[in-house]
């Protein structure tokens, strides 16, 4: 794909590290704020999520919502490649260059998942830094550690088939 775009590892360094420094409400309400300090728009706004214009385009982030409080920030770093050997070099070149960038940054991740969507993480105090590869985009995201520790309790209950 000529087109596909995908933020350089150093970019992605930056803003990990920018995300993980973030101190703010985590409120619905201050959403427009964080989006405007990391130079985003705000697109559709609902009582579940507020989806964000980012470096990549409209649409391109997201912030989680439950009851007026935020759980995650979500940004594509990548474009969605095509679904071919290219395309998922692309993707794989893409993911390993920004784990670089981010480990230069922040230090080793605290948690490396291998797999089908290999993950790091780089964990703070009361927040996460978490970077997914999936079939074929790069996400980068911010989780509260409570919010991430419930999804990592559903992971483990579906795979044992519980739910």
């Amino acid at each position: 794909m000529a087109d596909w775009r995908a933020l350089s590892g150093p970019e992605v360094g930056d803003l990990a590290v920018r995300l993980l420094a973030l101190d703010w409400s985590w409120l619905l309400a201050d959403v427009p704020a964080v989006a405007t300090a990391f130079g985003w728009t705000v697109g559709t706004v609902s009582p579940y999520s507020v989806s964000l214009g980012t470096a990549l385009g409209p649409n391109r982030g997201s912030v989680s919502v439950r009851s007026e409080k935020a759980s995650n920030i979500a940004v594509k770093v990548t474009d969605y490649a095509d679904d071919d050997a290219d395309g998922r070099a692309q993707v794989r070149d893409a993911f390993a260059d920004m784990a670089s960038a981010i480990t230069a940054a922040l230090g080793a991740p605290t948690l490396r998942s291998p797999g089908e969507y290999a993950e790091l993480r780089w964990a703070g105090t009361e927040t996460t830094v978490r970077l997914r590869w999936f079939d074929a985009s790069v996400a980068l995201y911010l989780f509260t550690n409570e919010a991430l520790d419930l999804e990592d309790q559903v992971a483990a209950l579906d795979e044992q088939g519980l739910l």
